[in-house]
């Protein structure tokens, strides 16, 4: 019975791909540099050992959580997320722009690994290996850095040939964090 309930629930999350969104931290002591809340599915392709082309979608959630704050007038954080069988590394920058200071994502990575489970009829040399894809050099979610970027609708973006992600409930702060909390949002 558990077994068709979770299958039911895997079923209903790749129908509307959405994902409950998570909470993620960065922190320096006991203070919170890098902010971020969303859901995340990821839509991979891979060859199949017919040679055709094979398509699964794994929800991202969870994990522990590393990266680096901008500190002493940096214009750079990071975030990185690791839940042992696939990861992100989303990396923020700062520019000065008159009147405000800008944010936005500028590289998203991220890597997975291929197993039988998810990556059914997969050629076998992929079996146990890690695939990756990142998007550099990007200007996404751009906002004022007073403010938390917040996006409730679904953002589908692809990252370079067999990656594509969809976020929903996204919401961002990587500069500037106070109270440990988002700032008051700039809605898409």
């Amino acid at each position: 019975m558990l077994k068709a309930l979770l299958v039911l629930a895997v079923l209903s999350y790749r129908a509307t791909a959405q994902v409950p969104p998570s909470r993620y931290e960065v922190k320096k002591g006991v203070q919170v540099c890098v902010l971020a809340k969303f859901g995340l599915l990821l839509s991979i392709k891979y060859p199949k050992v017919d040679n055709t082309m094979g398509h699964t979608q794994l929800m991202f959630h969870g994990g522990d959580v590393t990266g680096t704050c901008a500190e002493d007038g940096q214009n750079v954080a990071v975030m990185e997320i690791n839940n042992h069988e696939m990861g992100l590394k989303l990396t923020f920058t700062r520019e000065n722009r008159h009147p405000h200071r800008v944010y936005y994502l500028s590289d998203f990575e991220v890597w997975y690994v291929y197993t039988r489970s998810r990556f059914p009829d997969a050629h076998a040399s992929l079996y146990d290996t890690t695939g990756s894809e990142k998007a550099s050099n990007i200007q996404w979610f751009r906002a004022p850095e007073v403010n938390s970027y917040l996006c409730r609708s679904e953002q589908q973006k692809t990252l370079q040939y067999n990656v594509d992600i969809l976020l929903n409930d996204l919401q961002l702060q990587p500069f500037e964090v106070k109270h440990n909390d988002f700032s008051p949002p700039m809605e898409c």
